[in-house]
């Protein structure tokens, strides 16, 4: 082993040395000083009351928006660091959704995920299990948030065995949107009302009608067909069946359609696209229906605050129509949930946590995007229902069908949005993807 070598000799340099280290551990000191001047002079402020300075507590947020959802939940975020008398400042990070859990999930695993941060209640029967998100069970019984204030179906999409896992911001899910001057000119318009006969007859005549009273570059009904937009559309008509919306046994193990709904639900959207009613190929349906070129557009409730901004666009908004045995279409919540960290700082949870529960009670702000307060007083406010349309859909927030609780399901809705493009595109038959659905969902369930 080399010898370690001696920087000192004679006594003098000795002395020499143990001078300079001396200036060399006062600079030392005086760095850490200013550093942590510094940085104290970033996270206080004084206290208007008493003159007294008052530690700030900085926290993370981030959310996956876009359009106009990302300037509402701006306003709010900037309201909150406005007005909070918590000394709790608000940093928001928008990410775009394409790759939010990706990159959510790699911060959770790596130790620099967000303090807060909005999560689809789809996305919990992943990250309860993997230990992403926190219980807040205790956390939320000390801050005092009252559960009851909740809409019990979109609150119950956040508590798993019993446990609190987020605070429900909302629950946005596919309505019809209708441009006013073609279903006149269809004749199914009429003193403000949409005219359409129950069940599935009387809905593929209201569509029938329209596609021979419109402008054949008109689409009687814009779905594009490869997205997720005809999953949602095909979930909605199954949903509605009765035992109709189930796709795993009750263990999760396995796959268990009801085959009779899932094909008579198949066989009808399938026949939208056989007598184009849903014509082909349209890559981006939201545009068609802003430009005028479509009678009917099924999408989800948050494109209403674009639409308001169209000019020239007279459209109205309805409920996903009730063809079968209940009302109800495909939808999903924005959740505030809590990251993991390996050392959880309780008092970064309970700002979080304070923040979190403030932007929920100001659910009639967050409603200007189109979605649905999950706090029921909030969706009942006349600041809410007072906004365009919120009065003729509100209430479909208490039949929204979800997909499953399962820790596979984005990978079994991916694989059915698949199939459903090789139906759309005539290179299988209804039966002939039935046939496929339960072998191949049990193969992924299995990986």
């Amino acid at each position: 082993m080399r010898q370690q070598r001696k920087y000192y000799g004679s006594l003098g340099r000795r002395l020499w040395i143990l001078a300079v280290a001396a200036v060399l551990l006062l600079l030392l000191a005086y760095s850490v000083y200013a550093l942590e001047s510094n940085r104290r002079h970033d996270t206080i402020t004084p206290s208007a009351a008493e003159g007294e300075i008052e530690k700030t507590i900085s926290i993370t947020f981030w959310t996956p928006f876009s359009g106009g959802d990302i300037s509402f939940m701006q306003e709010l975020v900037q309201q909150y660091n406005d007005q909070n008398p918590d000394h709790i400042r608000v940093t928001m990070k928008n990410n775009k959704l394409d790759d939010y859990y990706t990159k959510l999930s790699t911060a959770i695993v790596t130790e620099e995920a967000p303090d807060v941060a909005v999560v689809h209640a789809s996305m919990y029967a992943q990250y309860v299990p993997a230990r992403f998100i926190t219980d807040i069970s205790s956390a939320a019984s000390s801050a005092g948030v009252q559960w009851e204030r909740y809409n019990p179906s979109i609150l119950q999409r956040t508590v798993i065995k019993g446990n609190h896992y987020g605070l429900p911001l909302d629950t946005h899910f596919s309505v019809l949107y209708y441009n006013k001057k073609w279903l006149q000119q269809a004749g199914v318009y009429k003193d403000g009302q949409v005219i359409m006969k129950p069940g599935e007859k009387g809905f593929m005549e209201f569509l029938q009608t329209i596609q021979r009273k419109v402008p054949e570059d008109v689409a009687p009904l814009a779905v594009p067909n490869v997205r997720i937009d005809s999953l949602w559309l095909w979930w909605s008509l199954y949903a509605q069946m009765q035992d109709g919306g189930v796709l795993y046994t009750p263990d999760g193990s396995r796959a268990a359609l009801n085959m009779p709904a899932a094909r008579q639900s198949l066989e009808l959207v399938a026949s939208l696209y056989d007598q184009k009613l849903i014509p082909p190929d349209i890559s981006n349906a939201t545009s068609q229906f802003a430009q005028g070129r479509a009678a009917l557009l099924f999408l989800g409730v948050w494109s209403i605050g674009s639409f308001e901004q169209v000019d020239g666009l007279d459209f109205g908004v309805m409920p996903f129509p009730q063809i079968y045995d209940q009302p109800g279409s495909w939808g999903d919540a924005h959740t505030l949930a809590f990251p993991a960290h390996s050392a959880q700082n309780p008092e970064r949870l309970a700002a979080a946590l304070k923040f979190a529960q403030w932007l929920t009670e100001h659910g009639a702000v967050w409603g200007k995007a189109g979605h649905v307060p999950a706090v029921r007083d909030q969706a009942a406010s006349e600041a809410y229902l007072s906004l365009p349309y919120r009065r003729e859909y509100a209430g479909a927030a208490n039949s929204v069908e979800y997909f499953p609780e399962h820790p596979k399901q984005s990978e079994v809705s991916d694989a059915l949005v698949n199939e459903l493009e090789k139906l759309w595109y005539g290179k299988q038959t209804v039966d002939q993807m039935l046939n496929r659905l339960d072998p191949l969902i049990n193969g992924i369930l299995k990986e």
